[in-house]
């Protein structure tokens, strides 16, 4: 059994990866051709297979293995730059595939927690004190919490069942936009494509050099042994609600269905290629790694002793003003991309698929915040 530790040296997430049935002898034509096998990619297939297209998935390592199945698990509304149009029942359509599709993914959508560090009333005051700051909630906002990588593997069973093929283990070296046809180099073979959905968020630059600039970052998460009801009450977390803060020093967290608490932060920045190396037994990301960890045994008295069973990282990337990519290349209509969710990409990743798929088959127009090419800047 291939495991992420083997596949790329970011440590093993809370979320157990589940094999996929993986095709094997590619074609040389295609009409669809997705490159990356995260969220925002299977999406793309299942939405595509369910209309006729017979669309194929390179991935280069396996389903999961980049951001996808290192996330949190956190399910937010919208953009990380707010509600947008095309991008405001993120959410509710996340719950209505889910739902149609019986993924068994432990989908807890009881709304997310945005908290700050401030003193608060006894009715939205958390129990903890991260270094001298108590800790307040200071609104709940749509959204909550799945396990990542079963949900993946769900939308990628449906896919397949439609007609879509995924090939794990398929890396992409170049894209070819020159012509009429795309031409993707796949380990010395070539395959031309119609159209090319680019859904390899960190890494797009390395296929696509005319686009925005975007910044990479490993962030890192832990996650603690399964706490009791009676435990996870005293922390202020029995209801299972996800958190966040929109102040600093940053801190995400999240309780798994088995009862872990998931605590994440801090962001290792490097470019795709120094990402694809890092790992973290690496002298920085084991401090990173280490200082979370003592972060969270001082959050209250029943986390500081508690044993931390899991400890990873998984790449993120972020555009200026952390708009996402959702659009087509400037140079090829028949290319589109999307990407950069900063960290908001559970639930927008399947909305994303569902709207690139919809500008293929029906040329519907992809939303304007979303577009490549950025307004100019002037004054």
């Amino acid at each position: 059994m291939v495991t992420d530790e083997m596949i790329r040296p970011w440590g093993q997430p809370l979320w157990r990866r589940r094999p996929i049935q993986s095709s094997e002898s590619l074609p040389r034509e295609v009409e669809v051709a997705i490159v990356g096998a995260g969220l925002t990619g299977i999406c793309a297939a299942l939405y595509l297979a369910r209309r006729g297209v017979r669309p194929v998935v390179l991935e280069a390592s396996a389903v999961g293995a980049g951001a996808s199945g290192r996330t949190g698990g956190i399910v937010l509304e919208g953009t990380a730059a707010g509600i947008m149009e095309g991008a405001d029942c993120c959410v509710d359509s996340l719950r209505d595939l889910v739902n149609e599709l019986r993924i068994e993914c432990d989908l807890h959508l009881p709304g997310c927690w945005e908290i700050e560090h401030q003193h608060g009333s006894a009715s939205d005051a958390l129990p903890w004190l991260d270094g001298p700051s108590p800790i307040r909630i200071a609104r709940t906002v749509s959204g909550g919490s799945v396990d990542p990588a079963a949900l993946l593997a769900g939308v990628a069973d449906a896919a397949i069942g439609a007609g879509a093929s995924i090939y794990e283990n398929t890396r992409v070296g170049r894209l070819d936009i020159s012509g009429n046809r795309l031409v993707l180099e796949v380990g010395g073979r070539k395959v031309c494509a119609s159209h090319v959905i680019l859904a390899i968020n960190a890494w797009t630059a390395t296929l696509l050099a005319d686009c925005p600039r975007i910044y990479s970052a490993l962030t890192y998460a832990c996650a603690t042994e399964p706490l009791n009801e009676q435990t996870l009450k005293a922390l202020g977390l029995g209801a299972r609600v996800p958190f966040y803060t929109v102040d600093t020093p940053y801190l995400w967290g999240r309780v798994s269905a088995a009862g872990n608490v998931v605590f994440g932060a801090g962001l290792s920045y490097a470019g795709p290629e120094v990402l694809e190396r890092a790992s973290i037994e690496a002298h920085d990301s084991r401090a990173i790694l280490n200082r979370l960890e003592r972060r969270v045994r001082r959050l209250h008295s029943e986390l500081a002793n508690v044993r931390i069973v899991a400890r990873w990282a998984g790449p993120i990337a972020f555009v200026e003003g952390a708009v996402p990519l959702l659009g087509r290349a400037r140079e090829h209509d028949g290319v589109l991309v999307a990407g950069a969710y900063a960290g908001h990409g559970v639930a927008l990743s399947a909305c994303a698929g569902e709207l690139l798929a919809r500008a293929i088959l029906d040329n519907a127009p992809l939303p304007e915040w979303g577009a490549l090419r950025r307004p100019e800047h002037h004054g």
